[in-house]
């Protein structure tokens, strides 16, 4: 049971609060003496720190579950903190499966003792069988930590104990658990006794607010995943071991293993190796891509979606300083040149622009994964938030990672000022901003939405340090159309030679790129009908003559969108000359308005 020391909070003197820290090596207990307090994991140094200060005498510790290295040897987070904080303390594991349990035969011993005592003088009968009965157990252990010194109580899973809940729903078993839970948090006399209470969930937002929400409760404290050196610890520790599992083998360098398992904690990692190991197999790149792709959609695949862009930006048309500043930026992230990268990239402008598409085609560019963020709002009280923490969790570990928002002025870039959804929209949209301003992931978790109404998202959003590169893709003008219709006719497979492809793009004036895309695969159907390989121009003219474009209906509202879309832009470059001087004469802003008053 070793252990480090932790000190009792300065409530006493100077002379005696450096006893306690270092005490003289005849009474050092044999926890606390000799630990490496920088081998502690930066979560866990923290809990040092705080208890030592007096900041905090009950943790909240959520995140990953994963093992946790400490002197020599990977530890279940149970034991490591065990080990690691509570040294020669009484100690007591509580969950609501097994009830009260024991490190040591010892602790159950002397539990015991402290158990008869209880009884006798709380003239309350506690059977250890059916300790797992919250009602019963939790004032035990209340009284345990609040009246015996060196005492520590671990609990394990407290969201099951203490969920969250909307209070006008909770019964008042629910609440009396959750108020003495909480009062461990301002207990002073487990500060003074040297005790401490560690609580364990996989997720903060599943626990009861009332835990650690206001002033005074259980610190939280994150236990993050594994990062690209402690992976490769972990890794090198796997391949190094003497015992029946040294048959481990990698097909790939132990660096580069540790940097295709970003995402995964070290128990997934070594499940992986065992799997191969089972089959006489070394782990190759392809095992782990797809271990790992069947681990996170596990996790969390009901909340993205992994893309595979098999273009990249030469596939885009019509746009070309837009096009030339992606390109930039993609060689800025293969580069490794983080602070010229954007914290996101918006795209403005109306439907069939091809704003999604350019988008998987600049992540296919910049050679780091793409995945699309789908809606994680969910009715039951909590869920939304924990979506959120287990979603930020993977993008950290994945990162670079590209994330893409379709339709973005619908999810999550719009502030609520009511309080119909019990303040989820209101806490989502502030978890959202201060995820995507996080100094730490630039050019790491880099953000890309489209939106065809800009006006919809909230200027905080829109600012400089989030959404700081601003994209406008407006309906293509004559030039953009021919070479949009040239990029869709080539990748059908469509030749243009022969094809008067100018008079073409003068015919298609207020269509979008889709619209033009879809001319084309018109014509090739029209020539595959006709049992004919090639597509001719009379396939086009047919196509360009019985095509109804949907713009066509809704001529108001595609100008409100590009205008909106001009409106949002903050870069004179990226705008045709034209949109510049009504912008500065005001044009732009008194069209817009009418156009608003005419949509109703």
């Amino acid at each position: 049971m070793s252990g480090l020391f932790l000190a009792a909070p300065p409530a006493a003197t100077e002379t005696e609060t450096q006893e306690r820290e270092m005490p003289p090596a005849d009474k050092q207990p044999r926890s606390r003496g000799d630990a490496d307090k920088s081998a502690l994991p930066v979560w866990a140094e923290e809990i040092r720190r705080s208890y030592l200060s007096a900041a905090a005498s009950v943790f909240l510790v959520h995140g990953v579950r994963d093992d946790v290295f400490f002197r020599g040897e990977y530890l279940p987070l149970t034991a490591f903190l065990h080990r690691a904080f509570c040294g020669d303390k009484l100690t007591v594991f509580y969950d609501l499966a097994a009830g009260i349990t024991f490190p040591s035969p010892q602790d159950e011993e002397q539990f015991k003792t402290f158990l008869k005592v209880y009884q006798t003088t709380e003239r309350v009968r506690v059977d250890l069988r059916e300790s797992y009965r919250p009602e019963v157990t939790i004032p035990l252990l209340q009284h345990f930590l609040t009246t015996r010194d060196s005492a520590a109580v671990i609990i394990d899973y407290v969201d099951k104990l203490a969920p969250r809940a909307d209070e006008r729903f909770m019964s008042f078993a629910h609440r009396r658990l959750v108020t003495i839970l909480r009062r461990w948090a301002n207990e002073p006399r487990l500060l003074r006794r040297n005790n401490f209470a560690f609580m364990l969930a996989d997720s903060l937002a599943d626990v009861s607010e009332d835990l650690y929400g206001r002033i005074g409760g259980a610190k939280p404290i994150a236990q993050p995943l594994p990062d690209y050196d402690e992976r490769l610890a972990y890794t090198n520790a796997l391949l190094t071991e003497a015992d029946d599992r040294a048959a481990y083998a990698l097909a790939l360098s132990p660096e580069a293993f540790a940097t295709n398992t970003d995402g995964l904690t070290t128990i997934q990692i070594g499940r992986l190796m065992q799997r191969t190991a089972a089959d006489d197999q070394p782990v190759t790149v392809e095992h782990t891509a797809e271990y790992k792709r069947q681990v996170i959609a596990r996790e969390i695949g009901d909340l993205i979606s992994f893309m595979r862009p098999k273009l990249g930006l030469e596939a885009v048309a019509g746009v070309p300083k837009q096009k030339e500043l992606l390109v930039n930026t993609a060689l800025a992230l293969r580069e490794g040149r983080t602070a010229v990268v954007p914290k996101g990239i918006l795209l403005v402008g109306p439907p069939g622009c091809g704003k999604t598409f350019t988008m998987e085609c600049f992540a296919h560019d910049a050679g780091i994964p793409f995945v699309e963020l789908r809606n994680i709002f969910s009715k039951y009280v909590g869920s939304t938030e924990a979506n959120f923490e287990r979603v930020f969790h993977y993008l950290e570990a994945m990162a670079p990672v590209f994330v893409f928002i379709d339709e973005f002025d619908q999810s999550y870039g719009r502030r609520v000022t009511s309080d119909s959804d019990s303040g989820v929209s209101r806490r989502v949209f502030g978890m959202f901003n201060s995820f995507l301003s996080d100094e730490s992931h630039q050019g790491r978790i880099l953000f890309g939405a489209a939106t065809n109404r800009p006006d919809l998202i909230d200027p905080s959003t829109m600012r400089a340090g989030r959404f700081d590169m601003k994209l406008p893709f407006l309906l293509p003008d004559a030039e953009a159309r021919e070479a949009i219709l040239r990029v869709s006719l080539r990748g059908l497979g469509i030749s243009d030679e022969g094809i008067e492809m100018a008079e073409l793009g003068e015919r298609t004036a207020g269509y979008s790129g889709a619209d033009l895309k879809e001319i084309c695969c018109v014509a090739q159907r029209t020539a595959a009908f006709e049992d004919r390989q090639t597509v001719e121009v009379t396939d086009l003219q047919f196509a360009l003559s019985d095509y109804i474009a949907p713009t066509a209906a809704r001529r108001e509202e595609i100008e409100y969108m590009q205008l909106l879309a001009v409106a949002a832009c903050t870069s004179r470059s990226l705008l045709p000359e034209e949109y510049i001087g009504q912008i500065e004469s005001g044009a732009l802003y008194r069209r817009l308005r009418e156009l608003e008053y005419e949509l109703g």
